[in-house]
């Protein structure tokens, strides 16, 4: 077992605690000065909870499979409870023990830290001097939304202005492309607003393979659409 530590609402106190190394990345030296888990832990942007405080995380800076690294990332598991937080370091040590089998000099299929098991997981670009670029849920579960969240989040788009000048200018939209889709959740690390919020799609084409249109964030908590912007998704 492992000993029981406080809970935060932001995963960033525990990256600042411990940031592990692929071998990879350890053997070459990268991030491996005292303090560095501190110094990229305040360069992060707010990795703020969903909806339960974190018991404790796994932050491994991942290789590139390049050799010298270039673009790293940093992968942050988050877990909720003792228990998740347990299975979570023995995925972590089977892994590190299935990489240490493969782990020939100068082989580049060397496995990585990739799909491990957690309540929140994050990929996070990240250079080898320790610079942070973009950050993304990789959590699965963001494109579950219940039924109650969507209808609010879609009525919520229905009475902005914006939306409504919007199917005011596209009348011969066709309509087999829908209605208001809320599509996943989407956290402060990827909007720069400070709550969660939830991302619903008004798709205005599709040609079979690419979609396009416009992106309304709904904030539940204030209930305010807090950014509009134009998506793209390529399907198959």
């Amino acid at each position: 077992m492992y000993a029981r530590g406080p809970v935060s609402s932001d995963l960033r106190p525990f990256v600042a605690e411990e940031i592990r190394l692929h071998p990879r990345v350890a053997y070459q030296g990268i991030l491996s000065e005292d303090g560095a888990a501190t110094r990229v832990a305040a360069a992060l942007p707010p990795l703020s909870r969903f909806r339960h405080d974190y018991a404790g995380a796994i932050s491994i800076v991942d290789w590139d499979h390049r050799l010298p690294s270039s673009n790293l990332i940093l992968r942050i598991y988050g877990y909720y409870g003792e228990d998740t937080l347990e299975a979570g370091h023995e995925a972590f040590d089977d892994r590190f023990e299935q990489i240490a089998d493969r782990d020939k000099y100068p082989e580049f299929d060397v496995p990585d830290f990739d799909g491990l098991a957690a309540d929140e997981a994050y990929e996070i670009e990240l250079s080898p001097t320790g610079q942070i670029g973009r950050c993304r849920l990789t959590s699965a579960w963001r494109r579950t939304v219940a039924a109650k969240d969507a209808a609010a989040a879609v009525t919520l788009v229905q009475t902005c202005d914006e939306y409504q000048k919007l199917v005011a200018s596209s009348p011969s939209r066709p309509t087999y492309l829908g209605d208001l889709e809320a599509v996943s959740w989407t956290p402060p690390c990827e909007t720069e607003h400070v709550r969660w919020t939830l991302d619903v799609w008004y798709l205005l084409a599709f040609d079979g393979r690419i979609g396009s249109g416009r992106s309304f964030l709904a904030d539940l908590e204030s209930k305010q659409i807090v950014s509009v912007r134009d998506f793209s998704v390529r399907t198959g």
